[in-house]
């Protein structure tokens, strides 16, 4: 698709992984998904941006947490007006409002389901600078049990309602929607065989081939958790990284 030139407001837009050893993930995902990078310095904690065809993709931050974890964000108008909705339908304010430079304003927050979500107010940096390409972010899924609970609240903070998803194969998922239909990210439910799973989000990215992209993760130590295909016939695969952040690779065509 055409190199993103705005996100509208509610539509996915970034995510950034918070990694115990940024320097070995780095090359995990170089090799995984052919990523490049441009550092900052000790201003902004020496966040890394992963880069694909020139564009900002992703991020990567530094965490002192012992487990990896990715974090998604969605495009926000004003992240100050928000943060309000974010209180007022039951979730929590984790971190923010606040400035990233000129960069932009963010907002990190957990929802009442327990899973962290990020909303992005763009000033200079738009968001990710290529979406639904090959090493890019093309889908994210939210991870519930209470999915009634989620649907409020992705309804009242983002005006998001929830639909069927055709393209998943699963009766059980379903997609996030702006107001005129289009779907922004899905939700699917935690079952009992994932009982001690947390609630979480979790970020696709686009490959030409998920067989490739997999073999190489394991290769460089992850753990493959689901391989196979869409409704569409499309490949996709569910991976844990060698820090235990879980993402997801589907195939898309290239320039499509």
């Amino acid at each position: 698709m055409p190199e993103p030139t705005s996100y509208r407001p509610g539509a996915l837009c970034w995510t950034e992984l918070h990694a115990p050893d940024a320097g070995a993930a780095e090359r995990f995902y170089a090799a995984v998904l052919g990523w490049g990078y441009v550092y900052t310095g000790p201003e902004f904690d020496h966040y890394r941006y992963a880069t694909s065809r020139r564009q900002m993709v992703a991020g990567i931050a530094p965490t002192e947490e012992a487990k990896g974890s990715w974090i998604v964000f969605f495009a926000a108008r004003e992240v100050d007006v928000l943060a309000e909705r974010v209180k007022a339908a039951g979730g929590e304010v984790d971190h923010g409002p606040a400035d990233v430079g000129v960069l932009g304003r963010n907002l990190l927050a957990v929802d009442p389901c327990g899973a962290h979500v990020g909303f992005w107010q763009p000033r200079a940096h738009l968001g990710a600078g290529l979406f639904d390409e090959p090493s890019a972010l093309c889908w994210a899924e939210l991870a519930v049990r209470d999915t009634a609970e989620a649907d409020r609240f992705y309804a009242d903070v983002l005006g998001l309602r929830v639909a069927a998803h055709a393209a998943a194969g699963d009766a059980r998922y379903a997609a996030f929607r702006l107001a005129d239909g289009e779907a922004v990210a899905g939700r699917t439910v935690l079952g009992p065989e994932r009982k001690d799973a947390e609630p979480f989000w979790m970020p696709y990215f686009g490959v030409t081939d998920a067989r490739r992209a997999t073999d190489v993760s394991v290769d460089y130590g992850a753990t493959v958790l689901y391989s196979g295909v869409n409704a569409e016939g499309r490949g996709v695969a569910v991976v844990s990284d060698p820090w235990e952040a879980v993402f997801a690779v589907l195939e898309v065509p290239s320039g499509h």
